[in-house]
């Protein structure tokens, strides 16, 4: 089983949906932004290591607040699967 990471994701709202032109725009197709840069890679790091091992609650709401178009799952303790 494979399990693809998403290696750009907008810095504005942490969606996946990014396209990038080839000329240092990305272009995010869930907010409309416009940006010469993506996710910092530190949070792009945090956010596929929470993806593939789970994370910290505390982390994650963290990351939710602050990009709120992330739509990243994960399983609680409870091994229930949440999505917000």
């Amino acid at each position: 089983m494979a399990l693809v990471t998403k290696m750009i994701r907008c810095a504005k709202c942490g969606s996946s949906e990014v396209v990038y032109d080839g000329k240092a725009v990305y272009h995010c197709a869930a907010c409309g932004m416009d940006c010469d840069h993506a996710m910092p890679a530190a949070d792009l790091a945090e956010v596929n290591r929470i993806v593939m091992l789970g994370g910290e609650p505390e982390k994650l709401a963290e990351l939710r607040k602050k990009y709120r178009n992330l739509d990243i799952t994960n399983w609680t303790s409870e091994n229930r699967l949440q999505v917000k």
